[in-house]
């Protein structure tokens, strides 16, 4: 039990050694970790589990052998090391993951490359916003073309190869194949354009999203630029972005488009968060989606279809049939209670807080808010979530509701410097819904904001 659940906080830091000891031995509790998630059991996690299991036998077996019933007392030592002989299966295992990792990446590019005559790459990329793009860019290019997308939670060299083996027939039926790349570190973006060869790329936007993982914000940069500069047609970039602005010049891009929220005209946000309407050269969109960054995504989607000849009225239908994204600003109304729901809980990113709150804003009664707060931001912690508090008071919500943690004091400081004191703690997240029947009255929307996965409490 207590490896089992070592392993699951080993599988969500993404099998990093350095993150994966961090967190073992600032939380001893190991018996209790997966609260939030599960294991999921892949051929990885198995293997590394079966390893870990037998070279913890053979040193208890060892031990015994030298020293008798002494050898008992090993079982101390198993338990306190338990993530080291974890790691040490993982080592094991590296040079045979290494090699399958090496013939899957090396089959999933000739599956692409075999394909290329008639299929064309789009990816996306950046801090915030991949998969809605995603979304949005797949219902628009449906009105003309057969689309193949990735499903959610597979952004990486190795998950993306997993996809095109195993959907190798469908890409020979697909005219448009949507990759959404995401990274940790420098040069992983790369690895995943060395597989795919984008045709045309999105970077949505560039924040401090796991700062704590690259370092700084110049690695942050360098590394959602190595989609642009690997795209082989147009580049659309999200101009509303400071950190896309300020720094596309100093890249290769063969060509780009910058679009911003000013290039729609006439935007009205319709009653009780039903969704958005806005014109482009006269053409008037409808969308179900809800906040005003949503409508740069369908801008950035618009310049794609665009290139690819489809006109603003294929477009026009593409954007209607957009469906709500779950976990993403999505409403959910009780008539019962008359009670709205604005669950955000897949935002972990300051320019999607923001967003919220201007969701959040059109609200007719009482306006509150569900946080913890954001993760991986590294030295920008303390004063992003200080900037968070200042947000919550200069919005004058009714109510905030903070789950406790590292970042709790910071909010809490944001928001009595701007003398805000409308704010309630709870010691874990289950401990504040089940207070929700006590908070809520009729009338009132509330907006879950960000939900941390066990490894960042």
């Amino acid at each position: 039990m207590l490896e089992k659940n070592l392993l699951y906080i080993l599988q969500i830091e993404n099998y990093s050694p350095k993150f994966f000891l961090r967190y073992a031995y600032t939380h001893f509790n190991w018996w209790n970790l997966e609260k939030r998630g599960k294991l999921v059991w892949t051929t990885k996690a198995k293997a590394i589990h079966t390893v870990s299991l037998v070279l913890i036998f053979l040193f208890f077996i060892g031990s015994l052998f030298s020293f008798g019933y002494k050898g008992f007392f090993s079982l101390i030592f198993i338990i306190l090391f338990l993530p080291f002989f974890i790691l040490l299966a993982l080592c094991v295992l590296s040079p045979l993951d290494y090699a399958l990792k090496k013939k899957n990446t090396k089959l999933a590019k000739k599956i692409i490359e075999e394909n290329k005559r008639n299929l064309t790459v789009i990816g996306i990329t950046g801090s915030y916003g991949k998969t809605s793009t995603r979304e949005i860019l797949a219902s628009v290019l449906g009105e003309k073309f057969r689309v193949l997308k990735l499903p959610d939670n597979i952004n990486t060299d190795l998950g993306i190869s997993d996809f095109i083996i195993k959907n190798k027939n469908n890409l020979k039926d697909a005219d448009i194949f949507i990759v959404e790349m995401g990274a940790f570190k420098k040069g992983e973006i790369k690895k995943i354009c060395d597989i795919v060869r984008p045709d045309y790329a999105i970077l949505t936007g560039i924040n401090e999203s796991h700062l704590t993982k690259f370092g700084n914000m110049e690695n942050i940069i360098k590394t959602k630029f190595e989609l642009p500069e690997a795209a082989k047609e147009t580049t659309v970039l999200n101009f509303n972005d400071k950190n896309i602005r300020g720094n596309y010049s100093r890249f290769k891009i063969k060509e780009s488009i910058g679009v911003s929220s000013g290039d729609a005209q006439r935007l009205e946000f319709k009653n009780d968060f039903s969704g958005i309407s806005f014109e482009v050269e006269n053409v008037r969109f409808e969308t179900k989606l809800l906040a005003l960054h949503n409508v740069v995504l369908i801008l950035l989607c618009l310049e794609i279809a665009k290139k690819l000849n489809m006109n603003l009225e294929e477009i026009k239908r593409g954007v209607e049939k957009i469906k709500i994204i779950p976990h993403r600003l999505e409403p959910i109304y009780n008539a019962r209670t008359n009670i709205r729901v604005i669950d955000d809980s897949y935002n972990g990113n300051l320019n999607g807080f923001i967003s919220g709150l201007e969701v959040l804003s059109n609200a007719r009664g009482r306006k509150i808010v569900l946080t913890p707060g954001l993760v991986e931001l590294g030295e920008k912690t303390e004063e992003i979530h200080k900037k968070i508090g200042e947000l919550y008071a200069k919005k004058k919500l009714d109510l905030v509701l903070l789950i406790k943690n590292k970042v709790s004091d910071y909010i809490v400081y944001g928001m009595e410097k701007n003398n805000f004191k409308r704010y309630k703690i709870y010691n874990s997240t289950k401990e504040a819904h089940a207070d929700l029947g006590n908070i809520l009255m009729n009338g009132d929307t509330i907006i879950f904001q960000n939900d941390w996965p066990d490894n960042y409490f």
